[in-house]
């Protein structure tokens, strides 16, 4: 129906305001995450900047490369390891001095870079060695601390997760500019964010700390540890396209001589993703095939055809691309969120199954870069932008489907459960997540919509009535209905939603 149609891809009007004051809590409330997040960010950025590397490729011949290539192989190879580790051993490191070690790496990695950086005048085996370690330690400090961060996103939930993505985002841009235009000299603001990010992972640790000292120990360490790990084929191949497509254009910044960081195009992309992530929040429902597959995929390939079509104004494309890239980034970090949240995935296997296919697919896609532009950059460029935009629209007509939301983004098999039309549980726990319900509030509801009384709810929870009382008023106001059989209504509307959609796909 025409109605139910707008009213399933609209929020309404209590809705938008609830998306507002949400963002406004989630700032006030939950900063130390955001802070957490910016200073993981900037952190990345300045251990994968640098000057060009040169590498032998055989016979005499020589090829350069960009800094960041041997970054992100460390960070793919860590983590398809701490991927196959953690599904073979199910442990779950939760000793304090744990994020001290991981810091203690990240900030060697750091220091490694600024010595590299500093001196070019060491022999060609000396600084190939030390390229190798500092790229060994960058991609395990980055694949570790992204597992723990994604631990923090898992507990707190997809709309919250988008919340922190959008704020941390603008720390570091805050963050990035200060570094990068504290001297005039624009050759020498690197080395001020290199020694920033000495500093970065021991605030980051400590940040985090703080916001887990918040968290109930047992079950935040623990969540997922026991349940079966099924391979999140979708989440996979969607992190390998947008790998693909971001190799291609830092690649191709490389070889064109563009600085890919501490650019104001740059800074205005990512400012851009923010408000473009803020504009589909308060006027769209979080729908992943919506926001990743409709907007962020064709931002990006826009702003490939941008590229290729527009030579001669390629702020534009380049604008363009920063901010779609940016924009799919904080979504499926709020993906991994609804999966661990939802479907119960350990954080260690949500984080690092994705991470590997997106760092790989970097490698790969600026890979086809350098074989389609090396030598002649200006004539094969407008091809490789067209190619590349046709690649993401067909990957998104592959990837997109209802039923990927109601089969865990290839978590789940047909067949083998997911959000099926009697997996109440599992409907209400989605609804939960994108009302930002807390775990208890959460069941509650599920004990609402299976029509039982608040006395029966009172004996089976144990608590009083006066705190059912006030779980169920949280519980109303946050979805935005009066009684409870408005929210068994809303609830039968969502799993209609959600099995219909995937039925549609199906047969279509």
């Amino acid at each position: 129906m025409p109605n139910e149609h707008v009213r399933n891809l609209f929020n309404a009007p209590s809705e938008r305001r609830g998306v507002v004051a949400g963002v406004l809590q989630s700032a006030a409330g939950r900063g130390l995450i955001a802070l957490t997040s910016a200073c993981y960010m900037v952190w990345m950025v300045a251990c994968c900047m640098g000057p060009e590397v040169t590498m032998p490729l055989g016979g005499g011949a020589m090829v350069a490369m960009p800094a960041w290539a041997g970054s992100l192989l460390g960070m793919a190879m860590a983590s398809a390891v701490i991927a196959i580790w953690f599904k073979r051993t199910r442990s779950v490191p939760d000793s304090p001095s744990w994020l001290v070690a991981i810091a203690s790496i990240m900030t060697l990695a750091a220091a490694l870079h600024l010595v590299w950086a500093l001196d070019r005048s060491l022999p060609g085996a000396a600084d190939a060695a030390l390229y190798a370690v500092m790229s060994a330690l960058t991609g395990v400090g980055a694949a570790l601390f992204r597992v723990e961060i994604d631990r923090v996103f898992g507990w707190i939930g997809t709309q919250q997760t988008l919340y922190q993505g959008m704020l941390g985002t603008l720390a570091a841009l805050v963050l990035m500019t200060a570094c990068f235009s504290c001297l005039a000299d624009a050759t020498q603001a690197p080395l001020v964010l290199y020694g920033v990010a000495l500093v970065l992972p021991f605030a980051a640790s400590l940040l985090l700390r703080r916001v887990v000292h918040g968290f109930p120990r047992v079950r935040y360490f623990q969540h997922g540890r026991d349940v079966p790990l099924p391979f999140p084929a979708k989440f996979v191949a969607t992190s390998a396209v947008q790998g693909i497509a971001a190799g291609v254009f830092y690649a191709s910044l490389f070889l064109f001589g563009v600085p890919a960081s501490g650019s104001s195009h740059m800074a205005i992309g990512q400012l851009a993703a923010v408000v473009l992530l803020f504009a589909t929040l308060v006027f769209l429902r979080l729908d992943f095939n919506r926001f990743i597959f409709k907007v962020a995929f064709s931002f990006v390939a826009v702003g490939f055809l941008l590229a290729a079509m527009a030579p001669g104004l390629p702020q534009l494309g380049f604008v363009t691309l920063v901010a779609g890239f940016c924009y799919l980034d904080l979504v499926l970090w709020s993906l991994g969120a609804c999966l661990m949240k939802n479907m119960g995935l350990p954080a260690t296997w949500v984080a690092s199954c994705p991470g590997a296919a997106l760092f790989s697919g970097v490698l790969v896609g600026g890979a086809v870069a350098y074989v389609v532009l090396g030598g002649r950059p200006y004539g094969e460029a407008a091809i490789l932008a067209s190619f590349a935009a046709c690649f993401l629209f067909a990957c998104a007509l592959f990837l997109s489907s209802g039923s990927n939301l109601k089969y865990g983004w290839g978590t789940v098999l047909p067949g083998e459960g997911g959000l099926e039309a009697g997996d109440l549980a599992g409907i209400v726990r989605f609804v939960a997540t994108e009302r930002a319900v807390t775990q208890r509030e959460t069941e509650v509801m599920l004990l609402l919509a299976q029509g039982k009384t608040r006395r029966a709810i009172c004996e089976e929870l144990t608590v009083s009535p006066d705190t059912v009382k006030t779980h169920v008023r949280a519980i109303y106001r946050k979805l935005d209905v009066h009684s409870q059989q408005e929210l068994i209504d809303r609830i039968v509307a969502e799993r209609e939603h959600l099995v219909d959609d995937g039925d549609d796909i199906a047969l279509g």
